[in-house]
């Protein structure tokens, strides 16, 4: 699901994660990344490396239902990662961490989707999160 804002939302009606440009690129792609699941919830600003390879691998993932497509960030605790089961299914698992060390903490959610998602992730993908030239 897109948001008229350009926001990705992907949610399995208990988990949401929400994926929203944060400024212009620099060292990445600045990023908002909003996640919940029942009482818990967090919102990281991230810098995402490589969405044009996201995208393509979510493509290759949409065209054969197997495989891996994952975005991480510059700040090295945050990572989206779908993954294909080969019969329609999707993993989707986001990982936040707050980046404190030596005691880092981490919020991960998982959640199962299907292969109807991506089409729409892969499109606000091109539209919102990579540069024109």
């Amino acid at each position: 699901m897109v948001g008229e804002d350009g926001r990705i939302i992907i949610t399995d009606g208990i988990s949401r994660l929400i994926l929203a440009p944060a400024g212009p690129p620099a060292l990445g792609f600045p990023t908002t990344i909003q996640v919940s699941t029942g009482p818990f919830s967090a919102v990281v600003e991230a810098e995402a490396w490589h969405y044009a390879r996201f995208r393509n691998a979510l493509l290759r993932l949409h065209e054969t239902l197997v495989g891996e497509a994952k975005l991480t960030f510059v700040e090295g605790g945050h990572s989206v990662t779908l993954t294909g089961n080969g019969r329609g299914g999707v993993e989707a698992t986001i990982v936040v961490g707050d980046g404190r060390s030596p005691c880092d903490a981490f919020l991960t959610i998982r959640m199962t989707l299907d292969q109807s998602h991506l089409p729409d992730v892969i499109h606000a993908i091109r539209r919102h999160f990579l540069p024109t030239s």
